[in-house]
């Protein structure tokens, strides 16, 4: 048996649909539980497999500096010098964006691994609204993104203080302004924006605002010390990660909050322990899993946690500070060996891998969720 295909279900009808190639084939569907429990959580682990470098050279390692060069454009990603990237989501259809904030523009990696610029000019500044092409309008630090299943693209442009549209056919255009003014924002980062654009959130600083297409701009909760990426859950709760305090909140829609995860310092608690008790040194961004989990990724603590439903938390990736990059091609899931570096968010594609940006050398890794075949 050759593993073939992975799918996330929440209730024993749903289905999978398995492309078929070449001849006669025998397939077999087989369930597997990922409860709150450490048989569920090795059940999770062994559902993925390797780890890979998706973008990135690892060259582009100094701070405001843009690694950007026209002879990267169409090339492979991997050979591609990335400039602080912040975020990488994907669409449907298997793209892969990157707000590469120090190159002033969107990245787009193709499912054939070739990297395309997609919005932005590489040159910081702003000369214009639009609408135009988006390759023709400047970008200003970028250092936020969503990505609606249909490739729609919203960026968080922080120093022109705006949350600029890129529609499905390239062409640019300003959503709303995210300060009053369109002044840079705060250290503006985590971003989302509903479908039918009714509603966005996105981290300034110490806030979460909020924004309506009636072009009311609000503070939805503040107080946080440096705000990092968030994403908002289908009940309207804000999931929030605050690298400063080393907590992870949930926000409801009145502003209230409650700590989801972090005990507000660098160290303690640890794999399997409840995660109110651990230490998330600069907890940077989350992810639901559809299991009723998260992920949660910090920066300073280069780890990427797995938090079940029941308030445990587990080690998915070690890593450490500097240039560690390892494990590329094997198995992902050994935390004894550093692999990872400075972590900035954290998602998951349509198919169920894993993306991580980490920003500081450059890198967009990517666990697949496809388990290893077995040792014949």
């Amino acid at each position: 048996w050759t593993p073939g295909q992975n799918a996330f279900a929440t209730n024993s009808a749903d289905t999978l649909t398995v492309p078929i190639t070449g001849g006669t084939r025998f397939y077999r569907m087989q369930g597997v539980a990922v409860p709150p429990t450490p048989q569920g959580f090795t059940n999770l682990v062994y559902a993925y497999g390797i780890l890979e470098t998706i973008a990135g050279n690892g060259l582009g390692r100094l701070d405001t500096i843009n690694y950007w060069s026209a002879a990267y454009e169409g090339g492979p990603a991997t050979l591609a010098a990335l400039s602080r990237p912040h975020i990488a989501m994907a669409d449907r259809a298997g793209n892969v964006y990157i707000a590469d904030k120090n190159s002033h523009s969107v990245l787009r990696v193709a499912p054939d691994g070739t990297i395309h610029t997609h919005a932005g000019t590489h040159t910081g500044g702003f000369n214009g609204e639009g609408p135009a092409p988006s390759t023709t309008l400047q970008l200003n630090f970028p250092n936020g993104l969503w990505v609606r299943s249909d490739g729609t693209v919203y960026v968080l442009d922080t120093d022109n203080g705006r949350v600029r549209r890129v529609s499905t056919n390239g062409i640019m255009t300003t959503l709303f302004l995210a300060t009053s003014d369109g002044s840079a924002l705060n250290t503006g980062r985590g971003l989302w924006v509903k479908d039918d654009e009714a509603l966005a959130y996105f981290c300034a600083g110490t806030k979460v605002r909020s924004w309506t297409s009636t072009n009311n701009l609000s503070t939805l909760a503040s107080g946080f010390s440096d705000l990092g990426d968030l994403f908002v859950e289908p009940g309207g709760d804000v999931i929030v990660c605050d690298r400063g305090a080393n907590y992870a909140y949930r926000v409801h829609p009145n502003g209230s909050s409650v700590v989801l995860a972090g005990n507000g310092n660098t160290n303690g608690g640890g794999d399997g322990f409840s995660a109110l008790a651990t230490g998330l040194y600069g907890v940077r961004s989350p992810w639901p899993v559809p299991t009723g989990g998260y992920l949660l990724l910090s920066h300073e603590g280069c780890q990427l946690w797995y938090l079940d439903s029941a308030g445990i938390i587990h080690l998915l990736l070690n890593g450490s500070g500097g240039l560690t990059h390892d494990g590329d091609g094997a198995f992902f899931y050994d935390p004894s060996v550093p692999k990872i570096s400075e972590g900035r968010s954290v998602t998951m594609d349509y198919d169920g891998n894993v993306l991580i940006c980490e920003s500081d050398y450059g890198y967009i890794r990517r666990i697949r969720f496809q388990r290893i075949p077995p040792a014949s």
